[in-house]
């Protein structure tokens, strides 16, 4: 698993966008192609393969002429499609640049579902979906809750290329077996339904 150390690569790690390119990048595209996947415009995109590919996140594998154009091939590199955690010494430093990033993924969802809220759509309409559990568990039985969470998320997510894997707070003998009160929330929604 790869720690990440730099603030800039963390943001395009964490950006929606970036992530989206790499994932289609799994094998060699193009420009065209990634924007085809995206239902983008090629133009809005070049942007954000130029900078995963300074990043060393994209490399250019092959280069085709078709008439008077030129087609590049891109492909993610072997680091991209690593699973990968934040270094702590970064999030230390850049904490408030990670919660930014973090909150731009989260507010799409809740303002998303404040507008099915307000809509009134039944269940078989939303396309956002919040679950909130406030168990009362050790911080042994939060552990494991936890670690069957997250493997049922990268079973998922490994299917489809790419996942972030978090490690675990470390609690003291103490807290591990200590009842507390725990929050779960999961926000889940389709990121273009939110646009």
């Amino acid at each position: 698993m790869k720690k990440i150390d730099d603030i800039e690569i963390a943001k395009m790690m964490l950006d929606v966008r970036k992530r989206s390119i790499i994932d289609i990048a799994s094998k060699p595209v193009t420009v065209s192609q990634i924007a085809e996947e995206l239902n983008e415009k090629q133009s809005r995109l070049y942007y954000h393969v130029k900078k995963l590919e300074e990043a060393g996140l994209l490399e250019l594998v092959e280069t085709r002429q078709q008439g008077n154009l030129i087609e590049k091939y891109y492909q993610r590199t072997q680091v991209a499609g690593e699973r990968f955690e934040l270094d702590e010494a970064l999030l230390r430093e850049h904490h408030d640049s990670v919660m930014e990033e973090i909150m731009k993924l989260l507010e799409p969802g809740l303002k998303l579902l404040q507008s099915e809220l307000k809509q009134g759509k039944s269940d078989f309409d939303k396309q956002v979906n919040l679950m909130i559990s406030l168990p009362t568990l050790t911080g042994r039985e939060w552990e494991t809750s936890h670690d069957r969470m997250m493997r049922s998320i990268r079973e998922e997510s490994e299917q489809q290329g790419s996942f972030d894997d978090y490690s675990l707070p470390k609690l003291s003998e103490e807290d591990r077996n200590k009842k507390s009160k725990y929050a779960y929330i999961m926000l889940s929604y389709r990121v273009e339904d939110a646009q």
